[in-house]
């Protein structure tokens, strides 16, 4: 898991979406799978991700309900030091292949006005839409880690990381069924990162 501070514009300060805590909006959940290439070299694939789901209220009075995530996918370098036969120092660089989606689970006579509701919140206009679905926004970025990790076992680890993130997010880029619309705004700039993973190993 990973611990990082956002500013989720459109999310923490509207009072149609559930209340903004710690673990939906500055817990990050992980995992991910390396290989060792070289003696003291791995590459490999980790995902970050922001949950935050509940009932949603609207004008009409319905409550759909309401799912965001937001998914750092990154695919790692990673070097490493052994200061001691249990202690490791490595150091990671990764490009970011982000992701956004933000959903509504709504009867399909109300969908519309589901959508429209959330959609007004972010200066949009109507729009006519057929079913229910989930608008999704891509970006890229970068992240800078350095971590230390204990061996308990030859096959066992605990590792610390701390970095930052560097994301290319803009709020325009958002689609929603072949439509190109304006999404919520969030400082995910610059950020910094700690993480906390538990490793284990196959030879």
């Amino acid at each position: 898991m990973g611990i990082y501070e956002p500013t989720l514009t459109g999310f923490d300060d509207n009072n149609q979406f559930p209340v903004a805590k710690v673990w939906n909006r500055n817990l990050l959940t992980n995992y991910g799978i390396y290989y060792q290439f070289f003696y003291n070299a791995r590459i490999g694939y980790s995902s970050y991700t922001s949950w935050d789901f509940g009932e949603m209220t609207s004008d009409g009075g319905s409550k759909p309900i309401f799912g965001r995530s937001l998914t750092y996918r990154m695919f790692p370098i990673e070097t490493y030091f052994r200061i001691k036969p249990k202690i490791e120092l490595n150091f990671t660089l990764t490009p970011i292949w982000g992701r956004s989606k933000i959903s509504l689970n709504t009867r399909l006579n109300e969908s519309g006005d589901d959508w429209n509701t959330l959609l007004a919140i972010y200066g949009n206009e109507a729009l006519e839409l057929a079913t229910t679905d989930a608008m999704r926004q891509d970006w890229m970025g970068y992240s800078g880690q350095i971590g230390f990790r204990y061996y308990l076992k030859t096959y066992l680890g605990l590792e610390l990381k701390l970095g930052f993130m560097h994301n290319y997010y803009s709020e325009k880029n958002w689609r929603l069924q072949g439509n190109k619309i304006t999404g919520p705004v969030y400082d995910i700039e610059k950020l910094p990162i700690f993480a906390f993973k538990v490793i284990y190993g196959l030879k």
